[in-house]
């Protein structure tokens, strides 16, 4: 097996005789020269990002009809507002985007604000409390400890037998 001829002598007066070439230490004459890029034909200085060139894009104005009356949005408003309005009119892919748009706005998540105004009444609290037991009642059987009989389960009372009439 051959082995790798030893790198050429330096002359014993060459004052950068001590450097050693390797690893991250490139030799000199291979180095990027001073005020020269390391990328002379990358992206010209000024040029946006594509960050910057979509949100300038979406910044523009358009004319949009309303009625009978026209005005000049961003199309970043002009996109929400067709996306709202083909989801009222019942468009399934555009609800689908609606939700994609709305949801990392985190609007879907906030709770409403409790009315202060209403109050439920005693009735009201008492068939709320009856479909809560029923709905644990429900869960339970899913578990295997439910109701043992079926008008248990659907929440029927049995019909009384009827009475004699004398």
């Amino acid at each position: 097996m051959k082995r790798n001829p030893p790198p050429p002598s330096r002359p014993a007066g060459d004052k950068d005789a001590a450097y050693e070439i390797g690893y991250g230490k490139p030799p000199k004459h291979t180095r990027f020269k001073p005020g020269r890029s390391g990328n002379p034909r990358g992206r010209p200085r000024g040029l946006p990002n594509l960050r910057t060139l979509i949100r300038s894009t979406l910044d523009e104005k358009v004319t949009i009809r309303e009625g009978d009356r026209t005005r000049k949005v961003p199309i970043m408003v002009a996109i929400v507002r067709r996306c709202v309005n083909n989801a009222l009119q019942g468009d399934p892919k555009y609800f689908a985007a609606f939700l994609q748009l709305v949801r990392p706005t985190g609007l879907l998540d906030e709770e409403p604000e409790p009315s202060s105004t209403q109050s439920i009444s005693a009735e009201d609290e008492a068939i709320l409390a009856t479909f809560i037991e029923r709905l644990q009642g429900m869960s339970n059987t899913l578990d295997g400890e439910g109701p043992s009989t079926e008008a248990e389960v659907v929440g029927t009372v049995p019909e009384a037998e009827p009475e004699e009439k004398a």
